[in-house]
């Protein structure tokens, strides 16, 4: 009798101290908006080496201009104040790339029209990150000397590393 109250009270406690099945990832939004732009990235958290799916939508009521080679991934600062990323075309389209190939490949983006893209993750140690989207002018310049960014994530370490 004493040993089928135990398994009673053991089953009602056991769930009550064990984490939530739920999403350990950050809590909040996937998606941010700035510049007219909003970026967002399809689940809470990945691990290295995983694709995210990013989705950029122009929320504004002009035409934008998405780089289609500095798009990535960087760790998320304490404060905003902190985030200052470079802007780096060669991450995707080679040490060789020229204005004319960034012109070349951005993508044109109406009012309320989207795009996705899939980001290939590499090794990533575990953090918080968002997705970068760089904006450019007509003619590839940068449009704005931040990015548009997601909402947080998270990247845990691959089985595989």
């Amino acid at each position: 009798m004493k040993l089928r109250g135990l398994a009673v009270l053991t089953a009602a406690i056991a769930p009550a101290l064990s984490c939530g099945g739920g999403v350990t990832g950050p809590r909040g939004s996937l998606c941010d908006t700035r510049h007219g732009v909003e970026v967002c990235v399809d689940r809470p958290e990945y691990r290295s080496n995983e694709a995210v799916l990013i989705t950029t939508r122009n929320a504004s009521d002009r035409p934008i201009f998405k780089d289609a080679c500095g798009t990535t991934a960087l760790p998320a600062p304490d404060s905003e104040e902190d985030f200052r990323p470079n802007y780096n075309p060669q991450r995707h389209c080679g040490q060789a790339v020229t204005r004319t190939v960034v012109v070349e490949r951005m993508v044109r983006l109406e009012p309320g029209a989207s795009s996705r893209d899939t980001l290939r993750l590499g090794y990533s140690p575990q953090d918080f990150f968002r997705a970068i989207v760089w904006l450019l002018t007509p003619d590839g310049a940068l449009a704005f000397d931040t990015p548009a960014v997601s909402g947080v994530f998270v990247i845990f370490p691959g089985a595989d590393n």
